[in-house]
């Protein structure tokens, strides 16, 4: 990698990727892209990382999908995890009492990471830099270029964008740095704007004039705010409040409610709502948006009344108003992508928007590779960002729309409590007990598990026009399986025959841009003849291993992408490994490794001998009579057999048996999105 004082390292004139905006959203868009072998230039207006509060909260799904990118342990040894919920409310005997208390994150959701994980954005932006700065040392001396830390060069106003089909390089971006007014433009295959709920890559691709709040052109955002005001502190209290260790969320009386939100390094954040006393009319007043610090406290020890509540030094203080908007579009050529607050507005009390706006670029990044490394139709694969992604936020709108309008009416007053509960609830009183089942009910949603993709090339369900167009009925997602194509791969321990060590299966291929085709071998001795079968049809030159082969020397991935042993195959210098980068296999036999032996299996298995593992590790939640349980989770027989795609993203892909007619139904699921071997563009 060259190097370079800060003050002499300037953007070169031509990337693969352009990301603007260097929040939560743009970081992950750089890691992935980097990990991917991409030549990146990032861009941010600010002169540093954020410094204090902003976003603070992980969801378990996306810990899930950072533990791959060997992003979570950093951020999990500096954080917060909050395992609780507590309720308050008024009640018939006490101005303010706990009601209920809840998990964090529900028994009934399987998850290896449980919890909320609190801290701020400043701290996940800098594991996320440090992480890109290690991976940017594995690039080949082509995609190596010059870059600060992080390869994040700041402070760099972007100023606007055009895209042209007939260059090599379509998207041209011009941007200034901010101190100096010197002015760059660089030319990329990409660009992604992550750059906010005012991005200017947003108002340089749409056009048209400011309106209600946003640029109403060819994108529009989609919605409205309410009249709510909110006050976020992050802040040092004292306090007789029993909860204050734990998420608490708070209704008064008639003076507002207030979440309470733990934070490192001994803060606590406060969500105030700045509601002023009600009118004559019963209705609620609420505090503009230049409610001050002062009035922000005020109104939080109202509300915290009859416990009192004495602050100390203030990390952070803001002032926003409720309100929920998406873009009609995130894309309008599939060339410069639209991402994070950029696309989706809504309140942070359930704590969402990070979380979906990384998983945004997530999302994004593999498709790009796949489609520049020559092994994807660029116009089937792309434009399923865009489905996937918006209907996640259109649901979590919704969702944000109920639960803000509930968490910001007024508990009832105390002659409300035991009277005419319709009356209170038509001057803006709070249902308690419908407040706390909607946050119940909608926690699988909130934990990241519950963002289900529908039915599209992608995703094999039984209404994509692939399962109902197929000649073969039954094959895809056969009886008895209980994984659902577009949702997340459920979690599960096995033994690594290698070694013996109890591994994560989810967590043993880590972010490479690949597919994982879990072969779920049943009992060892009742699949050999569909293990060699699988063998002779991988060696195959039909097979989507061989139809969908990258050119010479592409990889799917610099890092996380060998399969390199010690172990000296008894077939070396007479038959090369049939590895393909965009497919990693795993083998998992219900039967305990000790039974039988690696050396046994056929060639394109053992060559994946890091990845071959026995089903003999106890599950809860599939109880202690079930003797292979990853098979009982799945729904796949262990005297059958059966084969789960998952996509690059963690989500499954596609299920079918493990015999010919499974086989072929994988050519026909892959032959929906992907190309012959071709020339790669990267």
């Amino acid at each position: 990698m060259p190097h370079a004082t800060k003050s002499e390292i300037r953007p070169e004139a031509e990337y693969d990727v352009i990301i603007v905006g260097a929040g939560p959203a743009g970081c992950m868009a750089n890691v992935c892209l980097t990990t991917y072998g991409f030549k990146v230039l990032h861009i941010d207006n600010r002169p540093t990382t954020t410094e204090a509060g902003r976003a603070d909260g992980l969801q378990p799904r996306t810990l899930e999908e950072e533990g791959k990118a060997s992003l979570a342990k950093r951020m999990i040894n500096q954080g917060v995890r909050v395992q609780e919920v507590s309720f308050w409310d008024p009640s018939p005997t006490a101005q303010l009492a706990r009601t209920s208390r809840a998990p964090s994150c529900p028994d009934f959701i399987d998850v290896c990471d449980p919890y909320t994980l609190l801290l701020h954005q400043g701290l996940i932006e800098r594991s996320f830099l440090d992480e890109i700065e290690a991976r940017r040392a594995h690039l080949p001396a082509d995609k190596a270029s010059p870059a600060p830390h992080g390869g994040v060069f700041r402070p760099y106003e972007f100023e606007t964008c055009s895209t042209d089909e007939s260059q090599a390089y379509p998207v041209s971006a011009s941007f200034v740095h901010a101190d100096t007014k010197e002015k760059f433009t660089a030319r990329a295959k990409y660009l992604l704007g992550v750059d906010g709920a005012r991005s200017l890559v947003r108002r340089a691709i749409s056009g048209g004039q400011p309106g209600d709040g946003e640029w109403q052109g060819k994108i529009r955002m989609l919605g409205d705010a309410s009249d709510i005001i909110w006050g976020v502190m992050d802040v040092e209290v004292k306090t007789n409040f029993p909860d204050i260790m734990s998420k608490c969320l708070i209704h008064s009386k008639s003076d507002g409610s207030i979440m309470v939100i733990p934070r490192e390094a001994g803060l606590v954040r406060l969500y105030v709502q700045l509601q002023a006393e009600a009118g004559p009319d019963g209705k609620q007043k609420h505090y503009g948006r230049d409610a001050s610090e002062d009035i922000c406290k005020s109104r939080a020890r109202k509300i915290f009344e009859p416990f009192k509540l004495e602050f100390g030094k203030t990390a952070w203080f803001s002032v926003y108003q409720i309100g929920q908007r998406i873009a009609s579009n995130y894309t309008l050529d599939e060339r410069v992508f639209l991402g994070g607050d950029a696309t989706h507005t809504h309140s942070p009390k359930a704590g969402q928007g990070m979380n979906i706006s990384m998983l945004d670029m997530y999302s994004l990044a593999w498709k790009i590779n796949m489609v520049e490394k020559g092994v994807a139709d660029r116009s089937t694969l792309l434009p399923t960002y865009e489905q996937e992604r918006k209907s996640i936020a259109e649901e979590l709108l919704k969702f944000d729309k109920a639960y803000s309008s509930l968490f910001s009416g007024r508990s009832p007053k105390s002659d409300q409590l035991t009277a005419d509960a319709t009356k209170a609830k038509a001057l803006g009183a709070v249902d308690p007990e419908l407040f706390i089942e909607t946050f119940k009910k909608n926690a699988f949603f909130t934990s990241g598990c519950g963002a289900i993709y529908f039915a599209n090339p992608l995703n094999a369900l039984p209404d994509s026009e692939l399962v109902k167009n197929y000649s073969k009925k039954g094959v895809f997602n056969p009886e008895g399986s209980k994984l659902i194509a577009g949702q997340r791969l459920l979690p599960g321990k096995v033994t690594r025959a290698i070694d013996a060590n109890l591994v994560r299966i989810q967590q043993e291929v880590k972010m490479n841009g690949a597919f994982r085709i879990h072969v779920l071998a049943g009992e060892y001795g009742k699949s050999k003849a569909q293990i060699a079968a699988l063998d002779k049809f991988i060696d195959s030159p039909s097979s989507f291993v061989n139809l969908y082969r990258p050119k010479s020397g592409v990889q799917s991935a610099i890092v996380y992408n060998s399969h390199d042993t010690r172990h000296i195959e008894p077939e070396r210098g007479q038959r090369e490994p049939n590895y393909n980068p965009f497919f990693d296999f795993l083998y998992i036999f219900a039967t305990p490794h000790t039974e039988w032996d690696i050396e046994d299996l056929p060639y394109n298995a053992r060559i994946y001998r890091d990845n071959i593992y026995s089903d003999d590790v106890y599950d809860r939640r599939v109880g202690k009579d079930a003797k292979a349980a990853l098979h009982t989770k799945w729904g796949i027989s262990t005297e059958q057999g059966g084969i789960v795609v998952v996509r690059p993203d963690g989500y499954v892909g596609a299920q079918v048996p493990l015999n010919q007619d499974g086989f072929e139904a994988l050519n026909a699921y892959f032959g929906g999105f992907m190309s012959g071997s071709q020339k790669a563009s990267l």
